[in-house]
C-alpha cells in the first residue's frame, strides 16, 4: 500500500474519537426529553432558558452546580471532552481567543465547558484539562450525569455520539447565552470567525 495513503488512515484512525459530527433532529421538548445518541433529530437551540434544566452537576472543583448559578452574566459555552485529540481543545482556544477579544470586559461572562465524557471527565480531571489550558477563574467545567449532559445537549442543539472506544464524535458549537439563559447566537466549527460572536457578547453584556 502507498505510504501516503497509510499515513493518511493512521490520521483518520487517530481522529475518528473527535471529528466534527452533525445529525438531524425533530419533535423534542428539550426540556422533557432526551436523546439517544443513535437517534437523528431535527432541532435548533431551545427558545427557553436552559436554566430550567434542574439536573445537578459538578464543577471542576468538585463543587455541586445547577445551570441557573450562571444567571446575572451572559454565558459562553462548549460541550467537549478531555481524552479529545484535537477539535475539543481546539474549541477551548477558540473561546479563549474570543474572551481575549472582548477587552477588559472578560470577568463580566460565564465561559463555561461541559463535558460529554461521564465516565472518565470526573472533576479531577477537569482541573487539570483546566490548568493544562491556562484557563481562568471566571471558565467552570462541569461533570454530569449522562442523562444531565444529553438534556443539555438537546437544548444547545450540540449533537454527539459515544464510540465503542469511549471516546465521542460530535459538533462542534459555541453558544452564546443571554443573563437570564436564553440562547443569543451559536457559532459552529473550528478556527471559526467569531466577530459576530464577540458582538452578541457585548451587546448582552450591555442588556
Amino acid at each position: 500500500m502507498n505510504s501516503h495513503i497509510i499515513i493518511t488512515l493512521f490520521a483518520m484512525l487517530m481522529l475518528a474519537g473527535c471529528r466534527p459530527y452533525a445529525v438531524e433532529t425533530s419533535g423534542l421538548d428539550p426540556l422533557k426529553k432526551s436523546v439517544n445518541a443513535t437517534t437523528e433529530i431535527k432541532s435548533k437551540p431551545a427558545a427557553e432558558s436552559i436554566f430550567q434544566l434542574a439536573d445537578t452537576f459538578q464543577t471542576q472543583d468538585g463543587k455541586p452546580f445547577n445551570l441557573a448559578m450562571l444567571k446575572g452574566k451572559p454565558t459562553v459555552v462548549g460541550m467537549i471532552f478531555t481524552n479529545c485529540t484535537y477539535a475539543c481543545s481546539r474549541l477551548t482556544s477558540d473561546i479563549k481567543g474570543i474572551a481575549d477579544s472582548l477587552q477588559g470586559q472578560a470577568d463580566k461572562v460565564n465561559f463555561l465547558l461541559v463535558s460529554f465524557d461521564s465516565e472518565r471527565d470526573h472533576p479531577a480531571r477537569l482541573k487539570q484539562f483546566a490548568g493544562e489550558m491556562g484557563l481562568g477563574e471566571n471558565w467552570t467545567l462541569l461533570h454530569g450525569s449522562d442523562e444531565a449532559v444529553r438534556s443539555l445537549s438537546v437544548l444547545l442543539n450540540v449533537q454527539y455520539e459515544k464510540s465503542a472506544s469511549g471516546n465521542f464524535s460530535h459538533s462542534n458549537m459555541v453558544s452564546v447565552l443571554d443573563k437570564n439563559g436564553v440562547f443569543r447566537f451559536q457559532q459552529e466549527g473550528l478556527f471559526a470567525n467569531h466577530t459576530q460572536t464577540i458582538s452578541e457578547i457585548k451587546d448582552a453584556i450591555r442588556k
